[in-house]
C-alpha cells in the first residue's frame, strides 16, 4: 500500500509540474508574436549556435574535472575521464527527466557502483551541486552591486503588487491577530496529533532532519580540512559560468540586442537559480519567461528577440548533453574503472 502511495505521489507531482510548464508556456505564448518570433529565429547564424554549444560541453567537461576533485577530496578515486563521463550522463538526464535534480540522482547512483564509500560519493554529489548554486549567487551577487544597483530589480512596486497589497491595505494585520491566529494554528496541531495519532509522521521526519543534519555535518567537515578545493571549486565554476554567458551574449548581439553584456551577467544566474527549483519540468517555461521579463522591462528588448536567445540557450543545453546519450546507450558508464 505504501509503494502504492508513493507511486500516486510520483504521478502527481509530475503532473504538476506538467501543468505549470503548460501554463508558463501559455503566459509566454501570450506575450510574443509567433510569426515574429520565427523570423527572429531565423537570423541566428550557425556559428553562434554552434560556438554557444562547443562552450558548453566545454564546461560540462570542467564541471566533471571539479566533481573528480571533490571526489578525490572524499578519498574516492575514479579517473578524471570517468567522471566527465558520469558528468555527460547527468546532464543528458536532467534535460529529459521532470526534475532539475534528475541528473545528479543518476550522478549519486552510478558513482556509488564504482566505490564501497557509496554516502562519501552521495555527499561528493550534493557538495558538486551546492557549490553551482553558490557559485551562480556569487555571480548574481558581484554583478548586481557592480553594475546594477540601485536598478530596483529585487523591488516590488506597490502599484504591481495586485490584490493581495489592496487587501493587506484595507485589512491591516495587528500583532495581536498574528499571536491569536498562531495560538489557534498551535491548538489545531496538536489536536490532530491528538486525533489522529500522527505522533510517528513527525517522529518520522525528525528522524530525517536529523539524518540530513549529519550528512552535512560530514561533508562540511571533509571540506573544511581541504580549503583549497572548494577555492578551486568556486573559481572554475564561475569562470565556466561566465563563458556561458558570453556565449549567450554573443547571440544576442548576433539578433541586434543592444543589452550590454552586464545584463547577461545578473539576468542568466538569476533564472538558472529559479530554473533549479523542481516546480516544472526541467525549468521549461520558467527560465525562457523569466528572461523575457527581465530583458524586456529592464532593457527594452524585443521579447521574440529574448525568447530566441532563451531558446538557444535551451538548444545549446540539448545538444550538448548528446554525448550522455552516447554513453548511456553504450554502457561506457558500467566499465569497471581503475584506481587512479
Amino acid at each position: 500500500m505504501k509503494k502504492e502511495g508513493k507511486i500516486k505521489q510520483s504521478y502527481l507531482s509530475v503532473l504538476v509540474r506538467v501543468g505549470i510548464t503548460a501554463v508558463a508556456c501559455w503566459i509566454i505564448y501570450k506575450k510574443v508574436n509567433t510569426a515574429e518570433l520565427a523570423e527572429t529565429f531565423g537570423q541566428v547564424h550557425l556559428w553562434t549556435i554552434v560556438t554557444a554549444i562547443a562552450v558548453f560541453m566545454a564546461a560540462l567537461c570542467l564541471i566533471g574535472v571539479r566533481w573528480w576533485v571533490f571526489l578525490r577530496a572524499q578519498d574516492i578515486r575514479i579517473p578524471v575521464f570517468g567522471a566527465i563521463k558520469l558528468t555527460f550522463l547527468g546532464q543528458f538526464f536532467t534535460n529529459f527527466m521532470p526534475s532539475a535534480v534528475g541528473g545528479d540522482l543518476v550522478r549519486a547512483w552510478y558513482i556509488s557502483r564504482h566505490t564501497d564509500k557509496r554516502l562519501q560519493a552521495a555527499l561528493g554529489v550534493l557538495v558538486d551541486r551546492l557549490m553551482g548554486l553558490f557559485s551562480t549567487f556569487i555571480l548574481v551577487l558581484t554583478s548586481y552591486l557592480l553594475f546594477m544597483r540601485g536598478q530596483g530589480i529585487f523591488q516590488i512596486s506597490r502599484k504591481d503588487s495586485g490584490p493581495l497589497s489592496t487587501f493587506l491595505d484595507k485589512h491591516p494585520i495587528s500583532p495581536y491577530q498574528i499571536f491569536l491566529f498562531t495560538i489557534i494554528l498551535v491548538g489545531v496541531v496538536f489536536t490532530l496529533v491528538g486525533l489522529f495519532d500522527l505522533k510517528p509522521f513527525f517522529k518520522k521526519i525528525y528522524g530525517h532532519f536529523t539524518h540530513l543534519l549529519g550528512q552535512l555535518k560530514e561533508a562540511i567537515l571533509v571540506y573544511y580540512h581541504h580549503p583549497v578545493v572548494l577555492i578551486f571549486g568556486l573559481l572554475v565554476t564561475i569562470f565556466l559560468q561566465s563563458m556561458v554567458i558570453f556565449s549567450l551574449w554573443l547571440v544576442g548581439r548576433d539578433l541586434g540586442m543592444s543589452a550590454g553584456f552586464r545584463y547577461y551577467l545578473v539576468f542568466f544566474p538569476l533564472v538558472w537559480v529559479l530554473g533549479s527549483i523542481p516546480v516544472s519540468i526541467g525549468g521549461i517555461g520558467i527560465l525562457e519567461g523569466g528572461l523575457v521579463l527581465l530583458f524586456v522591462k529592464f532593457t527594452g528588448a524585443a521579447p521574440e528577440a529574448v525568447l530566441t536567445v532563451a531558446l538557444c540557450q535551451r538548444l545549446a543545453w540539448i545538444f550538448a548533453s548528446i554525448p550522455g546519450a552516447i554513453v548511456h546507450l553504450t554502457g561506457a558508464h558500467r566499465h569497471k574503472e581503475q584506481s587512479c
